[in-house]
């Protein structure tokens, strides 16, 4: 199979995605009937100018609070409402949000006589799913609520009932006054601004004798002695970003730089348009009526294995690195296990330690906008609570649902799998016949452990999407929780790079290797063609909720990861051997390995980059449309490389060769360059 094919089922599905969505976004703006029928339920998100009431008097207080629509069979609005929250891709129309100035309310409650405040001072609804966060996730409310509940309920009822002929209860999330605005320095600023002064101070110094050089006494140029603080020379890191292949082993998975650079190119169009549903929404019918289309259904239940390609990529080059270190001629000792785990996590450590410090510190310096507490407020908090799992690598099974820095959920996953990799490889070194047995117990582990899971959580068939869920940063979603973070379920595509390393090592011994080899011959058609098999009848699983788990869906769950995890296995193997020569010379041309380069980097402040670009809501909320969205998706790639190219050059790759050195190691930075995986998977030979 060729490496491009795997790229373009994604590839064609985006594209199949943006040609719905413009279609989808076109109709709402069109279709006056379809129009008419948004218009008569109550918007979902509406905001007042906040920055204009907290700065209009220094008395003012801003809040969001959230309204629960009441059940009334009675009312042609509320079953508008009920007919168009039904399916798990549309939004809770019954729950809306508000920003306001608390100012306002009060000027329409003193205007209501007694009677009519205790008339529209509703009980509490009961609702189904998530609806708000709870005081742990925005300390300090309970005051605003104490004082606000009540006044908060009675506005947004009176407006309600008014305008839409409807009843519901509101109630306070999250208030802020003037002084709020006036973000107090805590000991995480200054030790924020320490560390960012020392990096700043070592790059411009080691990058000014690296490139000017040192003069004597006579005035004559001399080499500069080579402290260990030269490493964060940025002339040193860009040498590193653009190092060339210096070895058969390097040259044949140079492309998989490129893996990544697609990969990332996919994943963030993927969650610029999981922003828009997680931000406020003028239109949100148009994401709605985009996703009741069954190919956009199939879409996404492909979607969310694009991460997965990563950790193919992480075992594959485990693999192929391990079994070359061992034909080297090194006696078996476990401290080589224990050797390759601490190296993987001090070259993860330095930027993962700096992202948080920032999360815990200027984080919330990101914008001023309505939502701030959400996007920004939420996860800072998180941080503070929990930030201590994400370095011990268990942020993915401890606390999802309050962990800090969500898309880091891939770091535990990976850290997680390189163990388990590191320890297959050293059982193989120790027990060299046990290949076969190997093999065969991490194929059994790949098909029956998502099936006990799928089974025991009850889970169908395959990804849904759930916009009631997203809005809340999937925090609260049972299947993000219990099946999509955690590694075990998705062994499969790990374990599929490990095996293909292993075939690519047999294909360095015998080229003959892989044209006998008939399972490699099947598979490299077979899985991708499955791939879309198993996703097209997505649709289906949006109308059944089994009230038992089902055995033929936990089967069918299995499928379908296996088939991508098999389909990324394969597709890297045939890269890498009888399919390099068809590769396109772009994919190893030195700019894409650098862009490549910067993929861990750029993982970590890609979701930073977005939330910047959605910080600054207005009225209603943002406004999807084709336009809409690719600036979007521009300006989130375009800062998340930039960011990530910042964190690369001045942390990533200094910190690297730093640590190397300290383990002393004495290899010139030419050959450190070449034998390393500059995303943090280490040669062995450098152990």
């Amino acid at each position: 199979m060729h490496p491009r094919s795997r790229f373009g089922i994604c590839s064609a599905l985006l594209a199949v995605l943006l040609t719905r969505a413009a279609t989808a976004w076109r109709r709402t703006g069109t279709d006056h009937t379809e129009t008419s029928i948004y218009s008569r339920m109550p918007p979902v998100y509406h905001y007042e100018d906040k920055l204009q009431c907290l700065h209009e008097e220094p008395t003012n207080v801003y809040c969001i609070s959230r309204t629960l629509v009441k059940p009334d069979s009675s009312s042609e609005n509320w079953n508008l409402i009920e007919k168009n929250s039904a399916e798990d891709t549309d939004f809770q129309r019954y729950v809306l949000d508000r920003g306001f100035c608390v100012k306002s309310c009060e000027t329409l409650v003193n205007s209501l006589t007694q009677e009519q405040q205790n008339q529209y001072d509703h009980e509490p609804v009961s609702v189904d799913t998530p609806h708000t966060y709870d005081s742990s996730y925005i300390p300090g409310m309970d005051r605003y609520r104490q004082k606000y509940n009540r006044l908060t309920n009675i506005c947004h009822n009176y407006q309600l009932r008014h305008s839409y002929n409807l009843s519901g209860y509101s109630f306070i999330e999250h208030c802020m006054g003037a002084d709020d605005l006036r973000k107090p320095m805590t000991l995480f600023h200054i030790l924020f601004v320490a560390l960012s002064s020392i990096i700043f101070f070592l790059v411009v110094r080691a990058t000014y004798y690296d490139t000017m050089g040192v003069r004597n006494q006579n005035n004559n140029l001399v080499t500069a002695k080579d402290h260990i603080w030269m490493e964060f020379s940025l002339k040193r890191s860009i040498r590193r970003l653009f190092v060339t292949p210096q070895t058969t082993l390097h040259r044949d998975f140079a492309f998989v730089e490129s893996v990544r650079v697609i990969s990332v190119l996919l994943i963030t169009a993927v969650h610029v348009l999981m922003a828009f549903g997680a931000s406020p929404m003028e239109n949100p019918e148009s994401v709605e009526l985009l996703f009741r289309n069954p190919l956009m259904r199939m879409a996404s239940a492909v979607f969310p294995f694009l991460v997965h390609t990563f950790f193919t990529v992480g075992g594959i080059l485990l693999s192929v690195h391990f079994l070359d270190f061992m034909e080297s001629g090194s006696k078996f000792r476990w401290q080589y296990f224990f050797m390759g785990v601490v190296n993987r996590y001090l070259r993860l450590f330095p930027v993962y330690f700096t992202m948080w410090l920032y999360q815990v510190s200027w984080f919330d310096r990101l914008g001023d906008g309505a939502t701030v507490h959400s996007l920004v407020g939420v996860e800072m908090q998180m941080c503070k609570d929990n930030g201590w799992s994400n370095f011990l690598f268990i942020n993915n099974y401890y606390k999802f649902d309050k962990e800090c820095m969500q898309q880091t959920w891939y770091l535990a996953a990976d850290f997680q799998f390189f163990c388990i990799g590191m320890l297959l490889m050293m059982i193989l070194w120790r027990f060299p016949r046990s290949i076969k047995l190997m093999i065969y117990a991490m194929m059994t582990i790949s098909i029956v452990v998502p099936i006990v899971n799928n089974y025991a959580y009850n889970f169908v068939g395959v990804v849904l999407l759930n916009f009631k869920h997203l809005r809340f940063m999937l925090y609260f979603y049972e299947w993000v929780k219990r099946d999509y973070i955690l590694p075990h379920p998705h062994t499969c595509s790990y374990f599929s790079g490990i095996i293909a390393g292993i075939a690519y090592h047999q294909y360095r011994k015998d080229p003959q290797y892989l044209e006998r080899l008939r399972v490699y011959q099947v598979l490299k058609r077979l899985a991708p063609l499955m791939v879309l098999l198993l996703s097209a009848p997505a649709t289906y699983f949006y109308n059944i909720r089994p009230e038992e788990p089902s055995l033929w869906m936990a089967f069918y769950a299995s499928a379908h990861r296996n088939f991508f995890g098999i389909m990324c296995g394969v597709g890297l193997l045939y890269g890498a051997t009888d399919g390099s020569v068809r590769l396109p010379a772009i994919m190893r041309h030195p700019t894409m390995l650098a862009i490549g380069r910067l993929s861990f980097s750029v993982y970590l402040a890609q979701f930073n980059a977005i939330r910047y670009v959605f910080m600054d809501v207005k009225e209603y909320g943002f406004y999807l449309n084709v336009f809409n969205y690719l600036y979007s998706f521009i300006m989130s790639y375009v800062l998340s490389y930039a960011a990530g190219l910042l964190l690369c050059t001045t942390i990533e790759l200094p910190m690297a060769a730093v640590i190397k050195r300290l383990q002393g190691s004495k290899k010139t930075i030419k050959n450190d360059d070449s034998k390393n995986d500059e995303n943090g998977n280490v040669r062995l030979k450098d152990l």
